[in-house]
């Protein structure tokens, strides 16, 4: 089942509209349409968390439909991120990505003073490492 399938089953069960899920995310209906369509194939994990939490769904559950959780034998960060070297990095990435997808209310500036933050703390220890 695909992730467009599956929004549209759950949306069906729950008699609700493309309009009220899409009001209920605090996204458009038309994106709802792209998502149930396949039009749009990956989504943002803030959307998608926003469709777990207004379908009543784990969010774990629609990451793994949508490709970003573990599958089988390689998992979604060794997909996203395949310069990972070792395990130590794919957890942390993971963990990164968890607490990200579980806090869909962050706003796009405080993704970016997140980023900001991350590469200060990349530069102290690169230099950390040479001294």
């Amino acid at each position: 089942m695909t992730l467009g399938e599956f929004i549209k089953a759950r949306r069906a069960e729950l008699g609700m509209s493309r309009n009220q899920l899409g009001i209920k995310a605090q996204i458009s209906h038309t994106e709802v349409h792209r998502i149930e369509t396949g039009e749009r194939r990956q989504p943002s994990l803030k959307v998608l968390c926003a469709l777990a939490d207004a379908l009543g769904t784990p969010q774990e559950e629609f990451l793994k439909i949508a490709g970003y959780a573990p599958s089988d034998d390689v998992s979604a960060i060794e997909r996203a991120f395949p310069g990972l070297k070792t395990e130590k990095q794919r957890e942390t990435v993971g963990k990164i990505v968890d607490g990200l997808s579980r806090n869909s209310q962050l706003k796009d500036e405080d993704l970016d003073d997140l980023y900001r933050q991350v590469e200060m703390f990349l530069t102290y220890a690169s230099k950390k490492g040479t001294t």
